[in-house]
């Protein structure tokens, strides 16, 4: 999911507030008829920031990446275990539009976005970064979402969440 991207703490903040996850479980999925209510004014706050986040990272979330680290064969989503200057790490390429290696160690920082950063030096030599223009709609949904949500700001409205995975 785009907006659960590592370093993209919007995403996040329209989760909770639209209380995606609380009726979900592992086994379960979402029950058919969950139900989560909210206040318009949170609802309209959560998604101008979702906006406002996805329009500041645009030119790096309009793309799916992939990689090459040295002579190895490119590599198109999941990730691998790396390591760079002896601290092992993870590359990932999950969510869609992101890459990012992500520290195991505990020491700072953790995380370091690739997006943007051809060559960047591995112990098993460089990554070679490519990206492909990818279908996004957030730009599209959100603007109308925003105009329903500013129209009841006081309104306590009720969200059906429907399992659409199975």
């Amino acid at each position: 999911m785009l907006i659960n991207g590592p370093g993209f703490t919007e995403g996040p903040i329209f989760i909770a507030a639209f209380g995606i996850f609380e009726n979900f479980t592992v086994a379960g999925g979402l029950a058919n008829g969950s139900l989560v209510h909210r206040q318009g004014q949170t609802l309209f706050d959560a998604s101008s920031t979702l906006l406002a986040g996805i329009e500041r990272d645009l030119d790096l979330l309009r793309y799916d990446y992939s990689y090459k680290i040295a002579d190895r064969p490119k590599q198109f989503g999941g990730g691998e275990s790396i390591a760079v200057d002896g601290r092992p790490g993870i590359l990932s390429l999950r969510p869609k539009g992101y890459c990012s290696v992500r520290f195991v160690d505990q020491k700072s920082p953790d995380l370091i976005d690739l997006r943007g950063r051809d060559g960047f030096m591995t112990d098993a030599g460089p990554i070679k970064l490519y990206r492909r223009k990818a279908e996004s709609l957030w730009r599209d949904i959100l603007p109308p979402l925003l105009d329903f949500l500013g129209a009841r700001p006081t309104k306590t409205l009720s969200l059906e969440h429907i399992d659409r995975t199975g």
